[in-house]
């Protein structure tokens, strides 16, 4: 029996990360399910249409609407709220999806530091895991080593160990890059992203996944400042202490 694949996702349109392996899993017939933790509304976005644009990407792609499942929207986690409401969330993803965790494959945004979100969905995946053996992480951002506002997309820390590339054509890395221009709605971010991602879609390595590690939770992801402490996000110290329970156990 083939493992449902369930990627955890903080915000709509994070999928762009991890597109090729639900392509995949499309052409496996796995089940699959998406769950994104927040509900995308920084700034006064429009949730829904968020929404509706991942549904439509994913929809063409070839999932079926019953693999995706908004929950940060139902349960009204603020975009960039879920660091402070673990307590909250973890335990409604465990009554909803713990028993499918256990016999899933689970992808997870990696522990790196790019924004608050991100790394709390880290550790909410850790949560959901039954255990790390069928547990991977992959990257969206960071910003290791840079200043200001400056950072990396679909660059895996090194700290994260092992780096695992899922084969891809460069037609088809094209295709993710074009998948992109879908949600219209985040052109002001993607005027910073896509360039970058782009660029990341002329490697044949563009895609990465690594193992999780739940130790490296103890501790920040890297060195030095991170990305979302630099843009004006919570301090490392704050985040800590707001999922010190979920970081050390």
């Amino acid at each position: 029996m083939k493992r449902p694949l369930l990627a955890l996702l903080p915000h709509p349109d994070d999928e762009c990360a991890v597109f090729p392996w639900l392509q995949a899993a499309v052409r496996d017939g796995r089940e699959i399910h998406c769950i994104w933790v927040t509900d995308g509304g920084f700034g006064g976005q429009d949730i829904e249409r968020r929404n509706r644009e991942s549904v439509g990407v994913l929809s063409r792609l070839g999932l079926e609407t019953t693999a995706m499942h908004f929950v940060g929207a139902r349960w009204n986690i603020g975009d960039g709220d879920l660091y402070q409401r673990l307590e909250e969330v973890v335990p409604r993803l465990l009554e909803k999806f713990g028993r499918l965790a256990e016999t899933a494959e689970l992808v997870i945004p990696a522990w790196e530091g790019g924004h608050p979100d991100h790394d709390a969905a880290h550790l909410a995946g850790l949560a959901l895991a039954s255990d790390t053996t069928h547990l991977r992480q992959y990257s969206l951002y960071q910003g290791q080593g840079l200043r200001g506002p400056w950072f990396r997309v679909l660059t895996p820390l090194p700290e994260n160990g092992r780096q695992d590339c899922i084969e891809t054509t460069l037609l088809e890395r094209i295709g993710h890059a074009c998948r992109c221009l879908s949600y219209r709605s985040q052109w002001r971010s993607f005027v910073g992203l896509l360039p970058f991602y782009l660029l990341r879609m002329l490697r044949k390595d563009a895609f990465v996944l690594q193992p999780v590690d739940p130790g490296r939770t103890a501790h920040r992801p890297h060195q030095g400042l991170l990305l979302y402490e630099r843009r004006g996000g919570p301090t490392w110290q704050d985040f800590a202490a707001r999922t010190l329970s979920y970081r050390i156990r």
